[in-house]
């Protein structure tokens, strides 16, 4: 069986270079009052199909709509669920991006699903699987603050019963990769157990498709062994930032699968393709090729479009010649 590739889930929005910039001037446009939602709702379509091509153009085997219709990872959430405010603008981790932080100030609801149209729409001008992306519940209450629960586990699962229905949703909707991304586990690992309930209602009513929990930007060394008993079957780590993942590969139950992330996502210097290919063939002689997924070490916006594009493609060709 072939190593699978596939991305994290965030594509740069601004063109190659020389291109124009659609979905920026149409926000200026919607500025200026001379173009509406209609006009916002072409561009942004005709960014996801872009998106899409491009990443099959690399030879993906999996991918996504790029998260080019959210501003972060979990304003598009939490503007969804009745009891969160939207506040201002903080730093996302230690990246030169920024995200809004949502406040808890009421119970927290359901009001329909976030992701679902989005995740429906990229399906339908691919040719290859698109994988669901949504923020994990002990993220999501780590960038946000609760004014209303006072209790932090309260809070969490509060966070995961909503969450829960959003992924529901997106298996009803055809989705058969979902990925949850919990990179705030590294930060706090002491909330690890907490994390692993709030995960098993998240996924609860998940049937057949394949979960990916997603952590990046660190290493998962503290967690050790005991993040591999969390409700998901492929491991995201992020093998860039935290090169010490590699000691945990050893410790991968034998019917989990990993997504190692080994092409920077946050640097435009090109790989060497035959070190990548090296490191490449080590996991998947660790592991299996059936149970290896190589990808990027996190979401691919932090790059140039043309840079984001070339390690696509070089991803995919140290891959080919493991395969090969």
């Amino acid at each position: 069986m072939a190593i699978v590739t596939s991305v994290v889930g965030s594509y740069p929005k601004p063109p190659k270079e020389g291109h124009e910039f659609t979905l920026r001037k149409t926000l200026h446009a919607i500025e200026r009052s001379q173009a509406g939602e209609a006009e916002l709702s072409e561009a942004l379509d005709a960014l996801v199909r872009a998106v899409v091509a491009e990443q099959e153009a690399a030879g993906l085997d999996v991918v996504t709509d790029g998260q080019v219709r959210w501003d972060d990872i979990v304003t598009p959430f939490a503007r969804n669920m009745a009891g969160f405010e939207v506040g201002g603008l903080l730093r996302f981790f230690d990246n030169n991006v920024y995200y809004r932080r949502p406040v808890c100030t009421g119970n927290l609801e359901w009001r329909g699903p976030s992701s679902v149209n989005a995740w429906r729409f990229a399906s339908s001008v691919a040719s290859t699987p698109v994988k669901a992306v949504v923020p994990g519940p002990a993220t999501f209450a780590h960038l946000a603050v609760d004014e209303h629960y006072n209790d932090h586990e309260r809070f969490v699962m509060a966070i995961a019963q909503v969450l829960a229905q959003e992924v529901f949703e997106l298996e009803a909707a055809g989705a058969r990769h979902i990925q949850i991304d919990e990179p705030a586990l590294l930060e706090v690992p002491q909330h690890l157990a907490l994390a692993g309930r709030a995960l098993e209602v998240v996924t609860a009513d998940i049937d057949s498709a394949e979960v990916t929990l997603a952590t990046y930007f660190s290493d998962a060394k503290r967690l050790g062994a005991d993040l591999f008993t969390l409700p998901a079957t492929v491991f995201a780590l992020d093998f860039v930032a935290g090169p010490a993942n590699f000691e945990l590969v050893a410790q991968i139950p034998g019917d989990k699968k990993l997504q190692a992330g080994l092409v920077d996502a946050r640097n435009t210097k090109l790989e060497d393709e035959d070190e990548l290919a090296r490191s490449i063939a080590e996991l998947a002689a660790a592991l299996g090729p059936e149970r290896l997924v190589v990808a990027p070490s996190c979401g691919l916006e932090f790059l140039p479009r043309e840079r984001a594009h070339a390690k696509m493609e070089l991803l995919v060709a140290a891959t080919g010649k493991v395969d090969g």
